[in-house]
């Protein structure tokens, strides 16, 4: 499952996604954010493993 953030999302990325993720690779796209949106990814990623992702892969970020 691909989850790409951009800076023209107007709608919270979680609002799309199952309550349940139990057993899911997660891929966090970065390449398109601002640093603000990059920030946030943090608060997101947590929330991702509390419903249950197996893994979170991060892609797209500045190093």
């Amino acid at each position: 499952m691909k989850l790409r953030i951009s800076q023209l999302s107007t709608a919270p990325p979680l609002t799309s996604l199952p309550a349940d993720l139990t057993g899911h690779a997660v891929t966090l796209d970065l390449s398109h954010t601002d640093a603000a949106q990059r920030a946030a990814a943090t608060d997101l990623a947590r929330e991702l493993l509390d419903r249950g992702a197996a893994r979170i892969v991060i892609s797209g970020s500045a190093a």
